[in-house]
């Protein structure tokens, strides 16, 4: 992937740097599967954790739609509602503890030079992710964009709120503490449980697809049917948010 600054995206005339700049719209980016290419890794581990358990016939599809983007509680729910047997005891807090050292191992970057390029610009950005904060703060280490979140209150995770996504708590309390409207605020999601809590939240939204866990027909088509803009590269969403 061409760096943001030396891309055709952002080559025309200086067109997208102009826009830049008159920009007005804060950026609130989910974490995982947005920043980072994390969402394949966690439901590999999923699955292998419920294997361990004795519970099999249950795939890494399975695993990425009943939890990627919600929170424990409603992914607990998800699951017992479709296979009618709860997950095992801690199951999301052992995968908590077993996904940092994957994290640290594994994890790649997926738009660490937008978010470099914005923060640069000046451009006003958080993050707002369902994850516990420890590896969300291992998420932005290992992308190499902890300097771009190092104020107070531009980190949000699940600690911070009472309902997780799909509701827009999060969202809004990123809204409030950034000291803009929710109509001035762009997320960037990649799950549908994401997409929703932006929506409920009154905030424009930007499906990215780009990760490893978002390949899928069935997934790709999930986050269509929202009727919402959808990018698939870096480069498009730079371009994306840098006319925003």
């Amino acid at each position: 992937l061409s760096s943001p600054l030396s891309s055709p995206l952002s080559r025309r005339g200086g067109r997208v740097a102009s826009r830049l700049e008159a920009a007005k719209k804060a950026v609130i980016w989910d974490c995982d599967g947005v920043l980072v290419d994390s969402e394949a890794l966690l439901k590999q581990a999923e699955v292998d954790a419920l294997v361990e358990a004795g519970i099999t016939g249950v795939t890494i599809d399975d695993c990425n739609r009943l939890f990627s983007g919600f929170a424990p509680e409603a992914g607990a729910a998800n699951f017992e509602r479709e296979f009618g047997k709860p997950l095992p005891d801690n199951y999301f807090r052992d995968q908590i503890a077993n996904s940092r050292q994957l994290f640290k191992d594994k994890l790649e970057p997926l738009n660490a030079r937008t978010v470099l390029k914005l923060h640069a610009d000046g451009r006003q950005m958080v993050v707002a992710s369902g994850s516990p904060r420890d590896r969300v703060l291992v998420c932005l280490e290992k992308a190499g964009i902890m300097g771009c979140f190092e104020k107070e209150d531009q980190v949000f995770t699940r600690e911070d709120v009472t309902k997780g996504k799909p509701e827009p708590e999060m969202f809004l309390l990123a809204a409030s503490k950034l000291g803009v409207a929710p109509g001035d605020c762009l997320v960037v999601e990649d799950s549908t449980a994401g997409i929703r809590a932006a929506i409920a939240a009154k905030m424009e939204v930007v499906g990215y697809l780009g990760g490893g866990h978002a390949q899928e027909p069935w997934y790709r088509e999930k986050i269509a049917a929202f009727g919402i803009p959808v990018v698939y590269t870096e480069d498009e969403l730079y371009e994306y948010i840098a006319c925003r």
